[in-house]
Parts: structure tokens; C-alpha cells; sequence
């Protein structure tokens, strides 16, 4: 099978996967011996073939574990593939031979401070301890290449590991690198096309295996040392995100993966897991028909936002997350423009990228003439350019309805105006099953459910309210290393 490599799929031509082994539906209701007998065993089975869980996977097999993995789609299709492929981390070889000073407990605190003091700690700590030498390994042992670490303003600092682009996205190149290298241990078994729909449990509750959907019934996958759960989050279930977070957050448009569906949720509800943080996520501008991301426009802090009645409805001083979660929340139709003029510093590169990926924006010599391009009411419109420059102006912007805090302000008066759409988009989310420092589920008593583990998206506790850029990727590769190494041991104790 021959995929494609649009920017959809990514990783298309060079993963041509077909599902390994094959085992018989399962017998009829009640025949319970009977299915058991039809099913298959190994040491893990690794439910996601996305960061987390390749990660696992590989370090399993490397530890002597035969592995399963098991993944819906025909080919990896989560929220990483999409992402710009940079991992935060301090402590690495890179880091040091660059001359970067970084210390374990700035690192740290900085993430606890982005997180608003309301990640778990413990988590957060077992993160700072591990990334380090959980980077090198990417780059030494999987070969993982990175660009040279490009210092940024707080929090990222001199963090950021990016992944050196493949023909995709950096993520894309990552998790392209993690499958080849999967695919080049013997004891690991995929399985594309095949939803894990429950999870099987002994008398005790200990998790003992998965039963997946695929074509010709339900399969049996059986788990000595456990079962990991690397499904992503919910992002992509509109049900859910209307159910825990509200009715307007299920109007954002995906930024990702359309298959990071809940199942991190679905599969663990059932046996009483601690779901947190189920409120939150990662927000961002989008341009949902095109996929084109606006950002840069949105961080310049020039011109107004309107909504399509030609209203300001926001503080233009806010982060591009804020600003996209502020979309949906007050506009019905979640849609709005940043009008700016020609002195916005960043059309130079956004313009272009526009044009590349034929996504329509407005240009013209008057807000008017603007308005008619793009269909906003101009007199509307021009009021609300109005106001803003008599604003600032008047050094009154404070005053203005909802306000505008801009630290240095700037009239919106020279021509060619722009007019340049977006919509607020949801990136991930951060709620799921809580875990611990060895990547075991909780349940509701507190208590940790034997077998079940979690890592990336699918695992909740590591991020609330916001993250340090590279973190998703970072605790996806630490989580699920810890992961792989306590199913290794479970499957290694079962056999003695």
C-alpha cells in the first residue's frame, strides 16, 4: 500500500504498513475459555503508534520484551505527526557542547510557573530527572537529528531540541525515525487498523490484556507486563470536549489529528481510573479549510481583531492561545480577522505562506475597499479602526470596549491594509487518567490499577493551563520510556 505525502498524511510513501499476524474472531458471548484460547500473548502491548508510543515500544524490545502494537488508523496518525517536532529539555549533550547553562531546579520551577503552580510535581520533577539522557538517546541510538538550539525568550531559554525536518514537519520526521527504528527490532509486532475498544482485567482488577476491533471480528491481545495506553487525548471527540470542557470548545476547529478521539478516556473510565485536568488544553489560531496557522500576525501586537460584524470583542494584547480560545468563546461562528497595516513586521513571511497554501486574505489600498474583499461590513469595520487609532492617540486605549493593553501601540494608517482570517483551534488536550512516577494509572481511591499505564496526551497530571514549547513531545518520550521499562519488569517477574 502506497500512501501519500500530502501535509494530511505526512509520513505516507515511507511507511507502507500492512497489519502482522492475523488471529480469529472471538468466540460467541459466554464462551470465555474459549476466547482466551484464540487470543495472542506478549510481554506489552502498546496501544498508539505515536510518540509515546514507539518510544515504548522500542525501549521494551531493547530490554527484551516482545511487544505489540496496536494502531487504528493504516499508519501513525497523531497529534505529533503534526507538530513542529521540538522537545523541551536541560542536561543534554547538545545543550552542553553549545555552552547552554540550565539548572535542574530553574527548569523546574519554570514549569511548575507555566503550568500556574497546578501540574503535579512529582511528575514534573521525574520529567526534569529523565529528559536529559532521554533526548541523547534519540539522537545517539534511534538517530534523531537536531538543528543547533536557537535561544528564545522565557520559558524556553536555550530548550528547545528541534527536529531537523525530514520533508514533513519536524514531528512528522520524528515519529518517521522512531517506526523505522521499530520496525528494525524483531520483537515487535504492529497492528494497523485495529481500535482498541476494552481492556481486560483478572479477578484482582489487574489489567491482563485488549481486545481490538479489526476486520473479520474482535481480536484478543494478552499483556504479561501491562498494557500502555498512548492514544493521545480527546481533541478530535466533539462529545467530550462539550462534555469537559463546554459547548464552545467544541466549535474550535482541529489543529491536529482527527483520530485522538478519547480513547484514553473510554478505555479507562470503566475500571474507576482518577481522570484530571479534564478542562484543559492548548489552544491556537487556524485556518481550519487550509490548515494554514496565522500565528505570526496574531503575536506582532499590531491592528485590531474583529469579529464578522466588524467588532472589536477582545484584548489584542493577549497570547495567539488566548486569543484563539477568545474566538470561539465570543464569536458564534468562531471566526474572526486581525485588521493591520502595512508596517506589521511580519507580512513578509505570513503573506507568502498565505499565497503558497492558496488561503484567501484581504488587500487593499482602504479599509473599505478591504471590507468589500472580504466580506465585513465596512462602516462597521472602519468605526472600529477609527476608535482604536483616536485611542491611541489619546493614550486611552485602556478605555476602549473590552480594552486594549499594548505596551507600544501603533496607528492603523498606513496602506496597503490587510486583512488576514483565523479561527480559534484546538491543539491538544491535557485531561486524562492520572498517573505517577512510573507511569502507572491511578484510580479513584488512589490506588494504582496493575497493568495499566500511560504516556503523552493520554496521560493526565504533567500540564495544566499551559506548557513550555516542546513539552508534549518531551513527556511523551520520558513517559513512555518509564513506561516500557515497568512492563518489562512486570513481564520478566510473571515468567519466574
Amino acid at each position: 500500500m502506497k500512501l501519500d505525502l500530502t501535509r494530511r498524511s505526512l509520513i505516507g510513501g515511507a511507511v507502507a504498513l500492512a497489519a502482522a499476524g492475523s488471529f480469529p474472531a472471538l468466540a460467541a458471548p459466554g464462551a470465555r475459555r474459549a476466547a482466551r484460547a484464540e487470543g495472542r500473548e506478549f510481554d506489552a502491548v502498546i496501544i498508539g503508534a505515536g510518540c509515546a508510543g514507539l518510544v515504548a515500544a522500542i525501549w521494551a524490545a531493547d530490554l527484551g520484551a516482545r511487544v505489540a502494537v496496536l494502531e487504528k488508523r493504516e499508519r501513525p496518525d497523531g497529534n505529533a505527526i503534526y507538530a513542529l517536532g521540538t522537545l523541551n529539555a536541560w542536561n543534554t549533550k547538545q545543550q552542553k557542547a553549545q555552552g547552554i547553562k540550565d539548572s535542574r531546579e530553574a527548569f523546574i520551577a519554570d514549569m511548575m510557573k507555566v503550568s500556574a503552580g497546578r501540574a503535579d510535581r512529582r511528575l514534573t520533577e521525574t520529567y526534569a530527572d529523565r529528559i536529559g539522557p532521554d533526548v541523547d538517546w534519540l539522537a545517539d541510538k534511534i538517530g534523531v537529528k537536531f538543528e543547533k538550539i536557537r535561544m528564545s525568550p522565557w520559558p524556553r531559554l536555550g530548550r528547545g531540541h528541534r527536529v531537523t525536518k525530514g520533508g514533513g514537519t519536524g514531528g512528522g520526521t520524528l515519529v518517521k525515525t522512531l517506526l523505522k527504528a521499530a520496525r528494525q527490532r524483531k520483537n515487535i509486532e504492529f497492528f494497523f487498523e485495529h481500535p482498541a475498544v476494552r481492556l481486560l482485567t483478572d479477578r484482582t482488577g489487574a489489567v491482563t490484556g485488549v481486545v481490538a476491533k479489526a476486520e473479520g471480528g474482535r481480536r484478543i491481545f494478552r499483556a504479561k507486563g501491562g498494557v500502555l495506553i498512548a492514544t493521545g487525548g480527546f481533541s478530535a471527540n466533539p462529545e467530550m470536549t462539550d462534555m469537559y470542557i463546554g459547548g464552545w470548545a467544541s466549535r474550535l476547529a482541529i489543529r491536529g489529528s482527527r483520530s485522538t478521539t478519547g480513547e484514553n478516556i473510554s478505555l479507562t473510565k470503566p475500571l474507576r481510573a482518577k481522570l484530571v485536568n479534564m478542562d484543559q488544553f492548548h489552544a491556537g489560531p487556524i485556518v481550519a479549510e487550509t490548515h494554514v496557522n496565522p500565528a505570526d500576525v496574531l503575536n506582532s501586537m499590531r491592528g485590531i481583531i474583529v469579529d464578522l460584524r466588524g467588532q472589536r470583542f477582545m484584548n489584542e494584547q493577549n497570547t495567539y492561545v488566548i486569543k484563539a480560545k477568545t474566538c470561539a468563546e465570543k464569536t458564534i461562528e468562531n471566526k474572526a480577522f486581525a485588521i493591520v497595516d502595512a508596517d506589521c513586521p511580519v507580512l513578509g513571511t505570513t503573506i507568502p505562506k498565505f499565497e503558497r497554501l492558496h488561503n484567501p486574505y484581504g488587500k487593499a489600498d482602504s479599509i473599505e475597499e478591504l471590507c468589500k474583499k472580504v466580506g465585513l461590513p465596512p462602516e462597521a469595520t472602519r468605526a472600529s479602526v477609527d476608535a482604536f487609532n483616536r485611542a491611541v492617540e489619546a493614550h486611552s486605549l485602556e478605555k476602549l470596549n473590552p480594552p486594549n493593553t499594548y505596551r507600544k501601540p501603533a496607528k492603523i494608517e498606513k496602506a496597503p491594509f490587510y486583512a488576514i482570517p483565523f479561527e480559534g483551534g484546538m491543539t491538544a488536550t491535557f485531561g486524562g487518567p492520572l498517573i505517577n512516577t512510573k507511569a502507572e494509572v491511578q484510580d479513584l481511591d488512589g490506588n494504582t490499577i496493575p497493568g495499566l499505564y500511560a504516556a503523552g496526551n493520554a496521560a493526565g497530571g504533567l500540564f495544566f493551563r499551559d506548557y513550555i514549547g516542546g513539552s508534549q513531545l518531551g513527556g511523551a518520550t520520558v513517559f513512555g520510556h518509564i513506561a516500557a521499562e515497568q512492563m518489562a519488569a512486570r513481564a520478566k517477574a510473571a515468567k519466574i
